[in-house]
């Protein structure tokens, strides 16, 4: 049971520190957005994407430096999913729950929410004095992500440089809502974790328990001079 303990324990650090970079890297490509981005989309657009022109040649290191960002933000977010996927199955989700939840259509507008709130459920059971801020939590994270999702959508793919649209679209409010919704998963993770916690046994308590077995055992006494 420790070692149960410990792995999920692991297992919502990951999630922690994936969702920290996932974020870091969406922030470094919204500063490149906001600094380079929408020049960027201009010149490619004005002076197409001939390499052997000179003026395509000085866009080299910017349209690198893009490309760089992009695998980073991409990378950081399939690793974000593979550790909260492997955190579920630690908390008690089955891979085929994972699954019809997180990838059936129209299902997994709301299935994530619901497995999440199951499995903290299964842990604290019906008496929970928290639930009530539980369930606030829980749909401030879903709703975050949802609105997430719908700002990347409507704002890829590529826009047209004359509505002033950059290379991804993305800004400043995208990156917040992101920012939010990262935190607001964090906590979640956080509460079904800390609510597993309880109800797995510390390994603490056996050995309590066998101290006052310990005192009621007959003591052996020996004769004087012994």
């Amino acid at each position: 049971m420790r070692y149960a303990r410990s792995a999920l324990g692991r297992a919502a650090m990951g999630v922690y520190l994936a969702l920290a970079a996932q974020i870091a890297t969406l922030a470094c490509l919204v500063v490149f957005e906001e600094a380079r981005g929408r020049q960027l989309a201009h010149q490619v657009a004005v002076l197409g994407t001939d390499p052997r022109a000179p003026e395509t040649q000085a866009m080299v290191g910017a349209v690198t430096w893009f490309a760089v960002l992009m695998l980073l933000v991409v990378a950081a977010t399939i690793a974000a999913g593979c550790s909260y996927f492997s955190w579920l199955r630690r908390a008690g989700a089955t891979p085929g729950m994972i699954a019809i939840a997180w990838f059936v259509p129209v299902l997994n507008l709301a299935a994530p929410a619901l497995l999440l709130h199951s499995l903290r459920a299964d842990a604290t059971g019906v008496r929970d004095s928290r639930r009530g801020s539980w369930l606030a939590l829980l749909a401030a994270w879903w709703a975050c992500w949802l609105a997430t999702l719908f700002l990347i959508a409507i704002r890829l793919p590529i826009g047209e440089t004359s509505q002033g649209r950059a290379l991804t679209g993305l800004g400043p409010t995208e990156l917040a809502v992101a920012v939010l919704a990262a935190v607001l998963c964090a906590a979640t993770v956080r509460e079904v974790t800390v609510a597993k916690w309880s109800t797995r046994p510390s390994g603490l308590a056996p050995r309590l328990k066998l101290l006052p077995a310990l005192r009621a055992l007959p003591r052996h006494t020996y004769p004087a001079g012994d």
